[in-house]
């Protein structure tokens, strides 16, 4: 049964075999059929090209010979009779440049037909132009001037269009016949070897058959073998199977210890905003920036640059890092010239340079990370000597936190100074830099409720500049502005903590004296009234005159015993200190029905912040 199988597997394949021989040769002699019927196709649309070519080369010789005819003849009616013939000869001239440009299919044959309708153009001009001189002017020699000038050359530029396309003709035929020359080769290369490896099959299919019977055999030898290397490898699978579930389960509590320490990370970022969401003031904020953030980063720096954008200095600081003293100019960190995270030191190939906020005799690594709010960089998180983790997902997802937390800081510390400036804006000055009336008034009636409680006094100096009108008219109002802003700085810089220093209006200020009796209201004031006359105002080379001041002092509960009261007594008060000759200090009425006025105190220079 089995050698029956064999012989009726080796018929079919000496069929196999026949039937390939006899289609390596029908589709040998239909290959070879294709190429010679596409050289005559080829070859008969080139000649036919070729010989409108020439038909069009004697058309255009018979009309040079006409028109040599033309000159040496002085019959008319031969003239006429050789124009027509020249007239019919261009027609026929045209018609087949119309033929072969309705034939060519190449680019190439195209622009040599252009070449050779541009070149007839010059030369029918020219010889148009003799006949004309010729025939209708009978000037001969301006005639045969031209035909020598201008006609003949045009006439051998034709010519030579005319003979380039039909060089071309020629040599397309030629590349087309070798083309399929060496198709043809190919095309009996290719049948010799399928014939050549229907013969090597055939010498296969002895070769199979001798040795099938010899194969049978050693594959049942083989078998048994086979069954036992088969088990082997079972087991060594096994084994290798066993070895990847266990690194599959340390990569799985890997996996856990990093999902439970990302866990940890965003509950204290989440921690960290919740905090500095509810601060109240930026020094609150970085402390709790110093407190939060070294469960992440056991060392590093808060850098935040100032309010002129000038500077970067530290406001936080955790860990025993290697920092130089600041402050430090902006361009000192990587990380602000480059927008983005910067990483030094760590020996990797995208390691950059050390900062240089950075001591780098004892620095090993670190990186910095912009913090930037609403398009506007506030400072830089720098962090010494971050866990490096072999896996570079691990480090990708550091840089990631750090960037994720650095960006929660820069919004809350962003909201934290709009905060600010808005409290400033609010209760601030925006010439001199003092405190407004709205919150003098606030911070009187607070300061007389604590007073009242306490048993303790308060004071209010309301002075104003002498002549203040007269110094804006003879210097200007920006002058007068620069005036002003320089009383503030005074005001802001001789007042004590406890006291409120404010415009009232115009050139009109105000002191809240907290815990000041009147008598040392006074001598606050005559100290205050000092300073003002000592100080010295330039502003472009320019020197300005001295000026003064008139300062009304009152007391609580001495002069009242209400915001409104006391305010009331120490601005009669100043109204008095005015009206009696500016530049003095005087002392409320103790009371309504008392006329007698306290002295002026010109002796006494204390300062004021006494």
């Amino acid at each position: 049964m089995e050698h029956r199988n064999i012989g009726t597997k080796l018929g079919l394949a000496f069929g196999i075999l026949i039937a390939i021989l006899m289609a390596v040769g029908f589709l040998g002699l239909s290959r070879m059929d294709q190429i010679n019927a596409n050289l005559d196709d080829v070859l008969g649309k080139r000649w036919i090209k070729l010989q409108l070519a020439r038909q069009a080369l004697a058309y255009s010789g018979r009309n040079s010979r006409i028109t040599m005819e033309i000159f040496l003849l002085d019959d008319r009616a031969l003239i006429d009779q050789l124009l027509a013939e020249r007239a019919n000869n261009t027609q026929n001239i045209s018609d087949l440049v119309t033929k072969l440009n309705a034939q060519c299919d190449l680019d190439e044959e195209k622009h040599l037909l252009t070449a050779i309708q541009n070149s007839r153009q010059p030369y029918v001009t020219s010889y148009l132009k003799a006949l004309h001189l010729l025939i209708d002017e009978r000037q001969q020699q301006a005639a045969r001037t031209v035909m020598v000038a201008e006609t003949t050359p045009a006439l051998f530029k034709y010519h030579e269009a005319w003979n380039n396309f039909v060089q071309f003709e020629m040599e397309q035929m030629d590349k087309e016949a070798n083309q399929n020359r060496d198709r043809y080769k190919r095309t009996r290369m290719v049948v010799l070897s399928l014939i050549l490896g229907a013969v090597i099959v055939a010498a296969g299919i002895a070769v199979f058959v001798t040795f099938r019977m010899m194969r049978e055999i050693k594959t049942r030898m083989q078998a048994e073998h086979a069954v036992k290397d088969v088990n082997a490898a079972l087991e060594q699978r096994v084994v290798e199977r066993t070895q990847e579930l266990a690194i599959t389960e340390g990569q799985l509590r890997s996996s856990l210890d990093e999902l439970k320490r990302y866990t940890s990370e965003v509950e204290g970022v989440n921690e960290l905003v919740e905090l500095l969401q509810s601060c109240l003031t930026l020094e609150e904020a970085y402390a709790q920036v110093a407190r939060v953030v070294p469960r992440f980063f056991p060392r590093g720096e808060l850098l935040m640059q100032n309010p002129s954008r000038n500077l970067l200095d530290s406001v936080a600081a955790w860990g025993p890092a290697s920092k130089l003293p600041g402050p430090f100019s902006p361009d000192s960190c990587w990380a602000l010239r480059r927008g983005r995270t910067h990483v030094a030191g760590t020996g990797d190939s995208d390691s950059g340079p050390l900062c240089a906020h950075v001591d780098h005799s004892v620095a090993a690594s670190h990186f910095c990370v912009p913090m930037v709010a609403q398009g506007e960089s506030l400072g830089v998180l720098y962090v010494q000597e971050p866990a490096r983790p072999s896996n570079p997902a691990s480090v990708q997802r550091i840089q990631r936190f750090s960037t994720a937390l650095a960006e929660q800081m820069s919004l809350a510390f962003a909201n934290l100074m709009l905060r600010e400036t808005l409290k400033f804006q609010s209760v601030r000055d925006p010439l001199t830099g003092l405190f407004n009336r709205r919150h003098m008034e606030e911070s009187l009636a607070r300061e007389l409720m604590r007073a009242a409680r306490n048993h303790k006094p308060v004071a209010v100096l309301m002075f104003d500049l002498d002549h203040f009108k007269r110094f804006n008219d003879d210097f200007g109002h920006e002058a007068g502005d620069i005036l002003l802003r320089e009383l503030g700085s005074l005001l802001r810089s001789q007042t004590r903590g406890g006291d409120v220093a404010c415009r009232y209006g115009g050139e009109e200020f105000l002191i809240i004296l907290v815990e000041a009796s009147v008598d040392s209201a006074v001598r606050r004031a005559e100290a205050l009234r000092e300073q003002v006359r000592n100080m010295h105002i330039h502003d472009r080379g320019q020197t300005f005159p001295q000026v003064t001041v008139s300062i009304g002092v009152a007391g609580f509960p001495e002069h009242g015993t209400s915001a409104q009261q006391v305010i009331s007594s120490a601005d009669k008060a100043l109204y008095r200190a005015k009206t009696s000759g500016r530049d003095r200090v005087i002392v409320a009425h103790l009371g309504p029905d008392s006329e007698g006025t306290e002295g002026l105190n010109e002796t006494m220079p204390l300062e004021i912040g006494e």
